[in-house]
């Protein structure tokens, strides 16, 4: 079926965030349509019209229009174009409604800024933070985690999926990376330590020594490595004293910082073992 069969035809990029669905006019769900394979991100959208004009404006008993609705990824905005249209609904033209670019200051928010170093400072500033940030700027709950950045930067793709996971995989992941840090640094050669492994998938209880005020002393006192093994040990007691996704990004960057891991290797491994099919990062939209 080619362009002149539809009486109708739009096209408009879209971006989408949460599984698509087909709903009839009643909300319902369409038949046919459980599973839309439409998956996040940015995609043109083109559809397809025609039978408008039959009963246009009035109420039918049955179906009396057919569309064509077409999705493709895309990595640019394109703004919104009709590439056809015979039929006689009336036609109102697009109309482009004015979008503030996300480097731009909100207008709603304190002006003092712009006002005392310029608007141009104010841009290069929200620029330079979204590069720190992986190529797109951080949402409030990005900014408030003070281990992610690191992360975000070399792959912002794995910590957005960090951030959509629920409790339960967060503190899995938590229990990974506290793990992976007590087996570099060598703190899982300690008696105690490995008891609090073994039950940190179950949510504890943690041995008593972990709520010594002179915790780190334990650890140096128990293997040659205590400098190292301190910070994995502190990692473990993360795990379940903070929220979940703060649990996460604190013990990913204790493992990171251990002498014998780094950042990158960290982020290999995690996404290897909890998000195999993650795109890879240098394949996720970057704004800038």
């Amino acid at each position: 079926m080619g362009d002149a069969d539809w009486e109708v035809i739009e096209e408009a990029d879209i971006q989408v965030g949460k599984a698509v669905h087909v709903l009839g006019l009643d909300g319902a769900h369409a038949p046919g349509f459980d599973r839309v394979p439409v998956r996040r991100g940015r995609y043109r959208c083109r559809v397809s019209g025609r039978g408008r004009d039959e009963y246009w404006d009035l109420e039918v008993s049955h179906p009396s229009e057919s569309y064509l609705v077409q999705f493709w990824k895309v990595a640019r905005p394109t703004p919104m174009v009709r590439l056809h249209k015979t039929d006689a609904v009336p036609d109102d033209g697009i109309i482009i409604h004015p979008r503030r670019n996300w480097w731009a200051p909100d207008p709603s928010a304190d002006a003092t800024i712009a006002l005392r170093y310029g608007y141009e400072y104010v841009v290069e500033q929200a620029k330079e933070e979204a590069r720190r940030w992986g190529g797109r700027p951080p949402t409030d709950t990005l900014r408030s985690q003070y281990y992610a950045q690191a992360f975000a930067y070399l792959d912002r793709g794995l910590v957005d999926a960090i951030v959509r996971a629920r409790a339960p995989k967060l503190r899995t992941i938590a229990a990974w990376a506290a793990q992976r840090a007590c087996t570099t640094s060598g703190a899982d050669q300690i008696d105690w330590v490995q008891t609090a492994l073994a039950v940190l998938p179950e949510g504890g209880p943690l041995p008593a020594v972990f709520d010594a005020p002179d915790l780190h002393q334990h650890v140096t006192e128990a293997v040659e490595t205590g400098r190292k093994a301190t910070s994995a040990v502190y990692a473990v007691r993360d795990v379940l004293r903070h929220e979940p996704l703060r649990a996460v990004f604190a013990t990913m960057a204790a493992a990171a910082d251990i002498p014998g891991d780094d950042h990158a290797a960290v982020i290999a491994s995690l996404r290897a073992e909890f998000f195999p099919k993650l795109v890879p990062a240098d394949q996720y939209e970057r704004w800038i």
